[in-house]
């Protein structure tokens, strides 16, 4: 293997990857949400027209992503590494042909092939008992204290300082949200106007910075695979699965929280079934979603599809169909979390990894000493062997 070439594929495919996670600043036919949603102009005004092109050159990335299946054909590295390039850009063309088809079915076709779809599993009795569980692992939020605005980024900031070192992230005030909080390579980002108790804030801590940011600084910290600080449409399984065990394990999943879980899930199921967007809205108000946390979920799953229902942006049913298939395969592999802490990678990419420990040595800067807690790792046992028997052959 010639560690210069995978050095060098790597930043070649993180030049390709550059602003192809379009789908985090989707485009929406204002008009139709205007007429729809009156009572959300506000947030509203902030969203970008489905009219206003992505600041991406189409027809170079073709070019550049040709070139490189190309080269890599001839390229001195593993079979397995080309596999995962190679299925990294397939990742991308998909992306580029739902960027060029926002509001039809094309976009959903492509959308299913990269995160899957809830008919598979929606009359699967495993599934649905492995689901009936989790509230036994729920924990009620004894949290005394509610923050908001500077005083909320504060506590972040400090939580993350006893992982993170402080000049290597930021937390960053973001109103146009889609959710509470976010992170990104190098910053998270948490909605200023709402008020959240600490235990609120604690699982923001984990869920986007623990594992989001966490592996975002491990991955840009990896000298010799830069590969691994790259995102790919395939690794958001394993990174939300990851996100969703972790506050499980660490005792910061409560029933409201597990029951917004569940909320994404059956909302993104409901779209796919035919729910119009205010079906789907008029749901989660109804089962105690405030206004403006049910109309942001509400266009999280319409991403990129028509409001009148049959289609879904099915990313957000990773959280749960990646929590089952990472416990089933950290058991199957035996396997530990700290492994995954290397960067961003896929189910397969781990495996790959797993083999070729020694020779690629991935390093792994940051790791919340908080995961090797004796109870955080009997809770994640048990959840690894309920897993593995429901799911003896695997979940996905």
């Amino acid at each position: 293997m010639n560690k210069n070439e995978v050095r060098d594929f790597s930043y070649r495919l993180k030049d390709i990857a550059k602003d192809l996670s379009f789908l985090g600043h989707p485009r929406y036919p204002l008009k139709d949400l205007y007429l729809l949603f009156p009572q959300h102009k506000f947030f509203i005004d902030g969203l970008e027209d489905v009219s206003v092109p992505f600041p991406v050159n189409v027809a170079e990335k073709y070019k550049a992503m040709d070139a490189f299946s190309k080269d890599l054909a001839h390229a001195d590295i593993p079979f397995q590494l080309k596999k995962i390039f190679t299925q990294r850009i397939q990742d991308y063309r998909h992306l580029l042909i739902m960027m060029e088809n926002f509001d039809n079915h094309t976009f959903y076709d492509h959308c299913k092939t990269l995160y899957g779809t809830s008919q598979k599993y929606a009359k699967n009795n495993a599934f649905l008992y492995f689901l009936d569980k989790i509230p036994e692992y729920c924990l009620p939020d004894k949290s005394e204290t509610s923050l908001q605005g500077e005083n909320a980024l504060n506590y972040l900031r400090h939580k993350l300082e006893e992982t993170f070192d402080p000049s290597e992230f930021e937390v960053k005030p973001s109103s146009s949200l889609l959710s509470d909080s976010s992170a990104g390579r190098r910053t998270l980002k948490l909605n200023p106007h709402k008020t959240y108790t600490t235990g609120h804030l604690d699982i923001f801590a984990v869920h986007e910075g623990w594992v989001h940011l966490g592996t975002s600084l491990n991955g840009a910290a990896q000298e010799d695979n830069p590969w691994l600080s790259t995102w790919a449409p395939r690794t958001t399984f394993l990174q939300e699965g990851l996100a969703i065990i972790v506050e499980i394990i660490t005792g910061c999943m409560t029933l409201e929280r597990w029951n917004k879980v569940m909320q994404r899930h059956i909302a993104t199921s409901m779209a796919e079934k035919g729910s119009s967007i205010t079906d789907v809205y008029a749901y989660l108000k109804y089962n105690g979603m405030e206004e403006l946390d049910a109309f942001k979920l509400s266009l999280r799953v319409f991403r990129g599809v028509p409001f009148e229902g049959g289609m879904a942006f099915t990313k957000e049913l990773l959280y749960l169909h990646g929590m089952i298939e990472l416990l089933y395969h950290l058991h199957f592999y035996k396997t530990d979390l700290k492994s995954l802490w290397v960067g961003k990678i896929s189910f397969e990419e781990h495996i790959m990894l797993m083999d070729h420990w020694t020779f690629l040595d991935p390093k792994i800067k940051y790791f919340p000493k908080g995961l090797e807690h004796p109870l955080v790792l009997a809770r994640l046992q048990k959840l690894k062997e309920l897993s593995f028997s429901l799911f003896n052959h695997g979940f996905l």
